[in-house]
């Protein structure tokens, strides 16, 4: 088992830190470059909505992401620092009321990718947890 952590400022323009942090680690894993992508974009998917309805874009709060490889499975976590949300409890953006918005697809696009096996809440944030089968 490997794991890694890092800790962000809850800024947009962390995104590069952040697409660097899992490049170096997918790539000391081996993954193939479409395994990749996909785990690129929906940790940036996570990452955005963690800061902006998790941290509501308070630039001085965090992100914290941890990756752990398992044999043939990955395990990422988001933490923010916000009070968690019910993943059912979000419109479905492929409704004909929702297809032209320009956001709420995230958590829709992250589950096409990833499976969510969790999201915990304590008085410190948010942890949305993700498993993917690497390849």
């Amino acid at each position: 088992m490997k794991h890694t952590d890092i800790v962000l400022p809850g800024l947009y323009s962390e995104y590069e830190s952040l697409r660097r942090f899992i490049s170096l680690f997918a790539e000391s894993e081996s993954y193939s470059t479409r395994f990749i992508e996909g785990l690129q974009l929906t940790l940036k998917e996570a990452f955005v909505n963690a800061i902006r309805h998790g941290n509501k874009e308070q630039g001085d709060l965090t992100v914290s992401i941890r990756l752990i490889a398992e044999e043939r499975t990955l395990f990422a976590s988001v933490r923010d620092c916000g009070k968690g949300f019910n993943p059912d409890e979000l419109p479905d953006p492929v409704t004909s009321g929702n297809l032209f918005k320009l956001s709420g697809r995230g958590i829709y696009i992250i589950r096409s990718i990833a499976e969510i096996v969790g999201i915990e809440s304590d008085l410190d944030g948010c942890t949305l947890t993700l498993r993917y089968i690497s390849y």
